[in-house]
């Protein structure tokens, strides 16, 4: 597997030219990011917190977070830090929890990514609530995966390992890249113990489609694509993550209903020079239509477009997500 990750490593770096900060950062790492646009009538909106630039395109009007459910406003609040693997041996995964508060978040990595870039945002959000990260099996310190996986399958054990450890709703789910498309699947399946999403650098539920498609023109850039699509099927990845199945899944998920929501995503990034611009077009394009499809799924949903970032939004610009994930706290 290390092989396959040193050869997408190799292909990634001969690909793609490093973007000054100024103009943004590259569109396609491993994660999988997208590319997206700044609309013409986005506004300016500063964080509370210094080194935050974002602009903001709000589609719905925002209303008051979604009250927390009696059962979870009866269950005891934890404050004590866990910091441990979890399970039964083979099967353990590794999750952190500090802080106390009346609200839960919930922080879920991209793909094939562990915990550790949550690190600002952690400390930020637990001074002001319970935060939560953990690592899916296949990732960081948890066990090996040892059966194929969809976002579904992920979320369930994420609920399952949150009850185990004593960590009740309501939550707020934070999810980066394909970690999106799991905080998406949590809110559907565990409606009533989640009060507001936040999804960053969230890839499309057709994101591997659109990659997959991407011509053998003999180009680093598209070989570098396809060598991506080959991550997709459970074999491929350290999760074995069925990423098709699992966007399939995804897809099938039309409303979250009224549920608080902001779709963050970075503003600027470019594609390599020798990728044809027929295909960069495709790409943007799909990207973009793909955060419109997440910020579908509620009525009270609000676009987050983030200056001088690359794909790693809660690296880079951790104010920016800080913000957002305050504003969907009680």
């Amino acid at each position: 597997m290390n092989n396959i990750f040193d050869t997408i490593t190799n292909l990634w770096n001969s690909t793609f030219r490093p973007v000054p900060r100024y103009l943004g950062a590259v569109i396609l790492a491993v994660a999988l990011a997208g590319a997206t646009s700044c609309g013409s009538d986005a506004t300016s909106q500063a964080g509370s917190l210094p080194a935050s630039t974002a602009s903001t395109t709000t589609s719905h009007t925002t209303t008051t977070v979604i009250a927390p459910t009696s059962s979870a406003t009866a269950a005891p609040r934890p404050s004590s830090t866990i910091d441990e693997l979890v399970g039964a041996a083979g099967d353990r995964m590794h999750i952190r929890c500090v802080g106390q508060g009346a609200t839960t978040v919930l922080l879920i990595s991209g793909f094939s990514t562990g915990a550790e870039g949550w690190a600002t945002v952690e400390s930020a959000i637990a001074a002001r609530t319970r935060v939560c990260s953990y690592e899916r099996p296949g990732t960081g310190t948890s066990d090996p995966a040892g059966s194929t996986q969809t976002f579904s399958t992920q979320a369930t054990d994420l609920h399952e390992l949150l009850d185990t450890v004593g960590e009740p709703g309501p939550y707020v789910v934070v999810g980066h890249s394909f970690g999106g498309a799991e905080a998406v699947t949590f809110a559907s399946l565990f409606a009533d113990e989640v009060s507001g999403l936040v999804l960053i650098d969230a890839s499309p539920a057709t994101w591997p489609a659109t990659i997959c498609v991407v011509p053998d023109d003999g180009s680093n850039a598209a070989a570098m694509l396809r060598a991506l699509c080959g991550m997709f099927a459970p074999t491929g990845n350290p999760e074995r993550l069925d990423a098709i199945a699992g966007f399939a899944e995804t897809a099938q998920i039309v409303s979250l209903g009224s549920l608080p929501m902001a779709v963050i995503t970075a503003t600027h990034r470019e594609l390599s020079a020798d990728l044809a611009v027929s295909e960069v077009d495709r790409l943007n394009e799909a990207w973009n239509l793909g955060q419109q499809a997440w910020m579908a799924l509620s009525t009270t949903s609000h676009l987050v477009s983030v200056e001088h970032t690359g794909h790693h939004i809660e690296v880079d610009q951790p104010g920016v997500v800080i913000d957002e994930i305050t504003r969907l706290l009680p």
